[in-house]
């Protein structure tokens, strides 16, 4: 699997104008609306924080992976927000952790669909293992170069 499968350029913002956790994962849900014709924002924006309630999805690498399983999908949809400074885990309980890279999705419910879901995070967490990629992603202005990279980088894992 590999995450430009589910990514093209005009699913990346880059850079995010979101101050924080929620402004960050409500601009993403909005545009991941937008591009895939799905009306209920409140419903998503709730998917997600209700996942992040029950366990962070912040990483230590610099990445956060905001995700939920929903009904009305009938496959993946991804998108990656770029955010130039680091943006702190507010969480009740939340380890001090930070994140530049934002990689949110929502699947579908249908448990056949769960097996994508799993190979997704463990792609996205692959990629984003190299920490000087999540560096040198944050610095860009432009989801064009963006997604260069992450092709890129996902090319070099598969040469491995």
């Amino acid at each position: 699997m590999q995450i430009t499968h589910y990514l093209a350029p005009d699913e990346i913002i880059a850079p995010l104008k979101g101050k924080n956790k929620k402004e960050i994962y409500e601009e993403l849900v909005e545009h991941i609306a937008k591009l895939n014709g799905l009306k209920d924002t409140k419903k998503l924006l709730n998917a997600i924080m209700e996942r992040e309630k029950s366990t962070s999805t912040f990483l230590p690498m610099s990445i956060a992976i905001p995700h939920a399983r929903v009904p009305d999908i009938d496959d993946i949809v991804f998108v990656i927000g770029v955010s130039k400074k680091p943006i702190k885990d507010e969480g009740a309980g939340a380890l001090p952790l930070s994140a530049n890279v934002f990689c949110l999705f929502f699947s579908p419910t249908e448990e056949k669909d769960f097996g994508k879901h799993l190979k997704l995070l463990a792609r996205i967490a692959g990629v984003f293992s190299d920490t000087n990629l999540v560096t040198e992603i944050s610095k860009m202005d432009s989801a064009d170069k963006v997604f260069e990279r992450i092709q890129l980088r996902e090319r070099e894992i598969s040469e491995e």
